[in-house]
């Protein structure tokens, strides 16, 4: 079988993670992505573990299955090539600041100005447009003016990161979707369109709740922190069990709160006044996590206490580190978690696109990532039909490596 992307032609001007992650889901799913590396490489090939030279187990988690192009797009000779490998993409993917790809002489009416019916698809913090498109930084940035990083984290403490770089995962998950429609809208016009993905944009459409009852209460009604224990949907969040282990729970919704507080032992509070309704819950959530976590102490582990919680049909789960899902036989039967050799480093579990899309095959396309311009040659000579010699003459001018 094929990916449902097969034959799709990508070429690939990302770095960091945001447009890498929204590259890589493409190529899992067959697209052809042609990574175009400047002399410098990618940042990422840099990062933590470094398992050989220019090679990172960041950059193999955003890049395996693509092909590696060097070019230096600030010599002539580069730019003209990347002109070039333009007439042959479906699909051009860049999110380098606002600005930068036109200053480069590759911006969207140059695209267009060569290929027509090719799509581009820019992330970027802001978006290319709008009163805060010039605002640089990174993930965090958008996090933080999104609103989404104010409700995480202990009540009363500071506000808290987040376990994954969610404001560039999210924008590289909305971009892959966002480029689906662009797709689509070109098989029926036969012309390709700007698709412009702003990380702010896309955490901010994420929030839950919060955003409906500022609105319409006139900004009167706070959201609250949801660190260990959920401000709003009362009583939810995590325990502690006395042997130290941390289980997830729920028991939201009068009838769910009444099975748990049988389950402590406690029928009662669940007609007492302080806690009958959700709304009087969440007033007095905090005397009523404290009755839960003092009940949650009592067990001398996850098990036990994951016993009395099911017996009573509600949910709940050990909290797992990361490390224990290393080969996680759900993950490996899904395909989320596939086998990919890295050469002298062996073969090594990595994540995959986690979609299950009938008559297709979703994965990486060969090995693990490349290493920077491995490739050169072969697109060149493949996607451009150039000569060995033209190749070289290239070579010397330093515009290619």
């Amino acid at each position: 079988m094929s990916g449902p992307y097969d034959g799709l032609k990508v070429l690939d001007f990302t770095h960091v993670i945001a447009g890498p992650f929204c590259t890589r889901l493409l190529s899992d799913m067959g697209a052809d992505v042609v990574k175009v590396e400047s002399p410098s490489g990618d940042i990422m090939r840099e990062l933590p573990i470094m398992y050989e030279p220019g090679m990172s187990t960041a950059f193999a988690q955003y890049n395996c299955g693509k092909r590696s192009i060097g070019l230096d797009l600030k010599k002539p000779e580069g730019l003209d090539t990347a002109k070039r490998l333009l007439a042959w993409a479906d699909v051009v993917a860049e999110n380098l600041r606002p600005g930068a790809m036109d200053r480069l002489g590759l911006g969207w009416d140059e695209i267009h100005r060569i290929n027509p019916a090719a799509v581009l698809l820019s992330i970027s913090l802001f978006g290319r447009e709008g009163p805060y498109a010039a605002i640089s930084g990174h993930g965090a940035t958008a996090e933080a003016y999104s609103g989404l990083m104010s409700l995480t984290g202990q009540e009363g403490g500071p506000p808290s990161h987040f376990g994954t770089p969610l404001a560039d995962m999210s924008a590289g998950v909305h971009g892959l979707a966002a480029l689906g429609a662009a797709l689509y809208l070109r098989s029926r016009t036969g012309l390709g369109s700007l698709v412009d993905v702003s990380s702010f944009d896309c955490l901010f459409t994420m929030i839950d709740q919060a955003v409906g009852q500022a609105e319409f209460s006139g900004g009167t009604r706070e959201y609250g922190r949801y660190g260990v224990k959920h401000p709003q949907t009362v009583p939810s969040g995590v325990l502690a069990t006395g042997g130290g282990e941390y289980v997830t729970f729920s028991g939201v919704g009068d009838a769910a709160w009444a099975r748990l507080a049988a389950a402590m032992g406690r029928p009662e509070l669940a007609e007492d006044p302080r806690f009958a309704v959700i709304e009087s819950r969440i007033a007095n959530r905090i005397e009523l996590y404290a009755l839960i976590d003092e009940w949650g102490a009592t067990f001398p582990d996850a098990a036990s206490l994951l016993q009395v919680l099911h017996d009573q049909g509600l949910p709940g789960a050990r909290i797992r580190t990361v490390a224990e899902n290393r080969g996680d036989p759900h993950l490996r039967f899904r395909g989320t978690l596939q086998p990919v050799s890295f050469g002298e480093a062996g073969t090594q579990l990595v994540q995959c696109a986690p979609y299950w899309i009938s008559g297709t095959d979703i994965g990486p396309a060969g090995a693990g990532p490349p290493h920077a311009g491995e490739h050169t040659d072969a697109v060149l000579q493949e996607l451009l039909g150039l000569p060995p010699d033209e190749i070289e003459a290239l070579r010397r001018t330093g515009a290619i490596f």
